[in-house]
């Protein structure tokens, strides 16, 4: 079947074209997209970095990463989650996930107090708090995530504070036996009740998705001109010829 096709005059004339622009196609859109990663991620970055005033969300369907928020509630420090392999600084720890209920809703919604070593394997940290009524402030976020995870989120259903490897809302919910908030608060650096805070946006920044964007448009470029380069040696070979 392959011999027929390597013999066939229609074949060895069409398909080496269709086949570049094929790529180039694929080529293309590959860089389109990395422009609107790119623009994605100007627009975090101008969200991350604008000094606009903390608001008293209504709706968290409609919230945005790095939002600026602030809630009245309280704490509920008898059922936290510790986020395991959560490095800083390249010292290995937690990320400490606190339950709060707004007084406005019904929901819980969860806040990342932020990062707290972990001293032996089978560590946990005093993570205590009041649940006195307060204002919390903060970023809209999420909780972090990996690729592949290896095992369950939580190994161990006992007593709280509850380990847990990079659990999604859902496994968090399930495991509080509560209904949550979309989104997780980013405690604000300055506020009590915390630990170690350094949130940033994603440092690849749009000038990395630029870069990829040029590589694939060159890429693109590329194959046009060997295409173009084939068929004008084909013409001139068909001349000579004739």
């Amino acid at each position: 079947m392959i011999k027929d096709l390597t013999k066939n005059e229609l074949f060895l004339q069409y398909f080496p074209p269709v086949t570049g622009l094929i790529f180039v196609f694929v080529f293309v859109l590959l860089g389109m997209w990395q422009l609107d990663r790119a623009a994605e991620k100007a627009a975090l970055l101008e969200i991350f970095e604008n000094d606009a005033p903390y608001v008293h969300p209504t709706d968290y369907d409609s919230l945005h990463e790095f939002d600026r928020i602030e809630t009245f509630g309280q704490f509920m420090p008898n059922r936290q989650v510790l986020i395991d392999n959560i490095p800083y600084d390249g010292r290995p720890g937690y990320f400490v996930i606190t339950p709060f209920q707004p007084l406005t809703d019904g929901a819980l919604s969860l806040v990342n107090r932020g990062w707290t070593p972990k001293t032996g394997p089978n560590d946990i940290p005093d993570v205590q708090l009041d649940g006195k009524s307060r204002t919390v402030r903060g970023l809209v976020g999420h909780l972090p995530q990996v690729a592949v995870r290896p095992g369950d989120a939580f190994a161990i259903h006992g007593a709280w504070p509850r380990v847990a490897v990079f659990p999604t809302l859902d496994e968090v919910a399930t495991e509080l036996d509560e209904t949550l908030l979309p989104i997780v608060l980013l405690l604000h650096p300055d506020a009590d009740d915390g630990f170690a805070r350094r949130w940033q946006p994603d440092t690849t920044g749009p000038m990395t998705h630029h870069g990829y964007a040029f590589q694939w448009f060159t890429m693109a470029l590329t194959v046009i001109l060997i295409v173009v380069w084939n068929m004008r040696k084909k013409f001139a070979s068909e001349q000579n010829k004739a």
